[in-house]
C-alpha cells in the first residue's frame, strides 16, 4: 500500500503533464514563450546583473519626468533583487498559468488570451509603476522592482476565464459577465483585511465592493437567469479538474498576492496589476461587445 502511494506521488508530475497536454490547446510555441522563454530571460537577466540601475525610483516627480524614468517604469517590472525574489515571482507565474491555460482552452479564448498576454507584458508595467509612485512614493524613495505586478495581471484574468469556461461548458448558459461577481467579492476580502501598514484595512471600500458584487449578481440573474439546459454536455474528468485547479489558484493567488504578504511587499502594485488584469479583458470582451450589440 505504501509503495503504491509512493509511486503515485512520484509519478504526479508526469500525470499533470499528460493532463495539461490533453486539455491545453495553445500552440506549443506560445507555451514555450510564456512558460519557458520569458522566465528564462528574467533568470538570465538576474544572473548577469543586466537589470542593475534599471529599477524604478519612487523619488521621481512623475512617470514622465524624463525619458529614463519612463524607461525604468517598464524595465523595473522585469528585474529582481535576489534569487528568492525571482523564484517567488516565477513560481507564482507558473502556477497562475497552470490554472489559466486549461480554462482558456475550454472557453475557446486562445486568441484573446494571446492578445491579453501582450498587453499584460507591455502596458500593465506602466500602470503598475504609475500607481506605485502615487501611493508608495509618498512614504519612501527606494527603488521598485519585480515581476509580481505582471503576474497579478494574469491572476486578474482568472475570474473571467472561469466564467467564460463555465459558460462554454454549459452550452452558453452562463454569461462571461458573471466573472465580475467573484472579482468584486475578492476585492471586498482584500480591502477588509489588513496586510501591511502602508495598505490598511478599508471597510468602506470593502462594503462598496461587496454591495456592487451583490447588485451585479442580482442584475445578471434578472437579465438572464442561469438554468441547466437539456443539451448541456456533462463535464469530462479533465474539465472538472481544470475548474477545480482554476478556483484553487484564484483563491490562493489572491490571498498570497494581496492578503497574506510579507513586509515590504508592493501590495499597491499587486492590486493595480490584478485590477487591470481583470478590467482590460472585461471591458474588451464583455462590456464592449454588449454595448455595441455584437455577439462573438
Amino acid at each position: 500500500m505504501v509503495g503504491r502511494r509512493l509511486r503515485a506521488v512520484l509519478t504526479l508530475p508526469v500525470t499533470a503533464a499528460r493532463w495539461w497536454h490533453r486539455i491545453t490547446t495553445a500552440p506549443l510555441a506560445e507555451q514555450w514563450l510564456l512558460v519557458v522563454a520569458l522566465p528564462g530571460l528574467l533568470s538570465l537577466g538576474w544572473l548577469l546583473g543586466i537589470g542593475d540601475g534599471l529599477g524604478f525610483s519612487l523619488a521621481a516627480d512623475s512617470l514622465v519626468a524624463d525619458p529614463r524614468t519612463l524607461l525604468t517604469a517598464f524595465t523595473a517590472n522585469f528585474i529582481h533583487v535576489s534569487a528568492r525574489h525571482l523564484l517567488d515571482n516565477l513560481l507564482n507565474f507558473w502556477i497562475t498559468l497552470f490554472g489559466l491555460y486549461p480554462l482558456v482552452a475550454i472557453a475557446g479564448w486562445e486568441g484573446r488570451f494571446r492578445r491579453l498576454a501582450v498587453v499584460y507584458c507591455t502596458v500593465v508595467p506602466f500602470v503598475v509603476a504609475w500607481v506605485t509612485l502615487a501611493t508608495l512614493g509618498q512614504v519612501t524613495d527606494q527603488l521598485s522592482v519585480g515581476f509580481s505586478g505582471v503576474v497579478a495581471a494574469f491572476l486578474g484574468f482568472l475570474p473571467l476565464a472561469l466564467a467564460a469556461a463555465a459558460g462554454r461548458a454549459t452550452g452558453g448558459d452562463l454569461d462571461p459577465a458573471w466573472g465580475v461577481v467573484p472579482f468584486l467579492g475578492s476585492l471586498a476580502v482584500v480591502f477588509v483585511t489588513p496586510s501591511v501598514w502602508y495598505f490598511p484595512a478599508q471597510p468602506t471600500l470593502a462594503a462598496g465592493c461587496l454591495g456592487f458584487a451583490i447588485l451585479a449578481a442580482a442584475g445578471l440573474w434578472w437579465a438572464d437567469e442561469p438554468s441547466p439546459r437539456r443539451d448541456s454536455q456533462q463535464l469530462s474528468a479533465d474539465e472538472e479538474l481544470a475548474f477545480l485547479i482554476g478556483v484553487t489558484v484564484f483563491g490562493t493567488g489572491v490571498a498570497g498576492a494581496l492578503v497574506i504578504v510579507p513586509r515590504g511587499t508592493n501590495v499597491w502594485g499587486h492590486l493595480t496589476g490584478y485590477v487591470a488584469g481583470f478590467l482590460i479583458p472585461y471591458l474588451w470582451y464583455v462590456v464592449g461587445p454588449a454595448l455595441s450589440g455584437r455577439t462573438r
